[in-house]
């Protein structure tokens, strides 16, 4: 993984977003969000977040995340009206199991080689302070990933002061 492609995700942006996670999944469904940011010559860094629920009302409402055409078109509003990029993306899921479900393989949110999608285990209930038992995925494109821990030597994101 080239060092431009790795990922700095402030703490308290973590805090925040796994905090909001777990609300919004309410320990019975998916929740999601975009991570977005700024890239700059050699390092991309996490800004904000926006969650799927905000830009697709409907995206929770079966229990699992499904997203529509129109959360796309008011992401791409968003990141205009504030000069950011999707740099990633997160979403729960019910058990410890951070891989990959058919359906997160075969459809990512962003389909570009190199985007990097994010699983956390039991609705969000995870660390609010580190990356243990996080899945990290890179989509390779063609419908191939690369999977790593958290304490993966070449494991594209990370979390940072600031």
């Amino acid at each position: 993984m080239a060092a431009e492609q790795n990922i700095k995700i402030p703490f308290l942006t973590w805090l925040l977003l796994v905090a909001e996670l777990k609300k919004r999944g309410k320990g019975r469904q998916e929740s999601g969000a975009f991570l977005l940011g700024k890239t700059g010559a050699t390092k991309r860094r996490i800004e904000t977040f926006v969650c799927y629920d905000d830009l697709d009302p409907s995206a929770l409402l079966s229990g699992v995340v499904v997203f529509h055409g129109s959360g796309f078109s008011a992401l791409w509003e968003y990141c205009a009206k504030n000069s950011l990029q999707v740099l990633a993306d997160v979403h729960t899921h019910p058990t410890r199991d951070v891989r990959q479900s058919y359906i997160d393989k075969s459809h990512p949110m962003i389909p570009v080689p190199g985007h990097i999608g994010l699983i956390l285990p039991r609705y969000g209930n995870t660390s609010k302070c580190s990356l243990v038992g996080v899945g990290i995925h890179v989509f390779q494109g063609q419908g191939c990933w690369k999977s790593f821990s958290h304490n993966d030597p070449g494991a594209p994101v990370s979390l940072s002061l600031w």
